[in-house]
């Protein structure tokens, strides 16, 4: 089953800046690194070097991605990403305040690089959409599932997710995305969405963040 955005946004996606077989992965990693505004994408999908030292370059690239204040589009399609390179990107997500689309399609997460990645998103509050389709491993378990749902208690931006479920928790998934897009409607209307906060945000800086339109400080309280 794939879950998806009920809403479409008007902004356009930015230009791809990178792709090219001249750039090679670490000289987009340095890029990076180096925070330059000009790099708006990421793609590194189908790199050879990549896929050959996969937890390497994920690893580093998830440190760069940190304090990265300009990407917003990550695409790392068939780069070999199994759990430990899901360790490190879900630790990126836990602080990156940029990136808007991450796109995993093709690699090799098992639950526990999946779980990892629900529990960088449950500190995350700028990731709208995510690819998590066709990956070796991709019978996605109870445990992994319910660390999702347990994302949602604190994640009200993440507007959509690609993948194919065979669980029935498929429902209660699919409800939250619903959540999160009447959130995301109401915001952009001017119309209150208190009612619909998830359990993990009331009381706290991020409901009242989310109500100025503001970051939380020092992210999830």
């Amino acid at each position: 089953m794939t879950t998806q955005k009920g809403a479409t946004h008007g902004s356009a996606a930015p230009a791809r800046s990178w792709g090219t077989p001249t750039i090679s992965a670490a000289e987009i990693i340095k890029k990076v690194e180096a925070n330059d505004p000009s790099l708006l994408v990421v793609d590194i999908s189908n790199n050879a070097l990549f896929q050959m030292k996969s937890d390497e370059y994920t690893a580093q690239l998830a440190v760069a991605l940190k304090k990265n204040s300009h990407v917003r589009e990550v695409i790392l399609v068939n780069c070999s990403i199994g759990d430990r390179g899901g360790e490190s990107l879900g630790e990126a997500l836990a602080e990156n305040k940029s990136v808007v689309i991450l796109n995993l399609e093709k690699n090799s997460l098992n639950q526990d690089g999946a779980s990892a990645i629900a529990r960088g998103l449950a500190h995350n509050t700028t990731l709208e959409s995510i690819n998590l389709m066709n990956q070796t491993h991709s019978r996605w378990g109870d445990k992994c599932l319910d660390d999702f749902l347990e994302m949602f208690n604190f994640n009200m931006t993440l507007l959509k997710i690609n993948w194919r479920l065979e669980s029935r928790k498929s429902f209660a998934l699919n409800k939250m995305i619903t959540r999160n897009n009447e959130i995301d409607r109401r915001k952009k209307n001017g119309i209150a969405f208190d009612d619909l906060l998830p359990s993990g945000l009331r009381g706290t800086d991020a409901e009242v963040a989310a109500k100025q339109g503001r970051p939380p400080r020092g992210g999830r309280q």
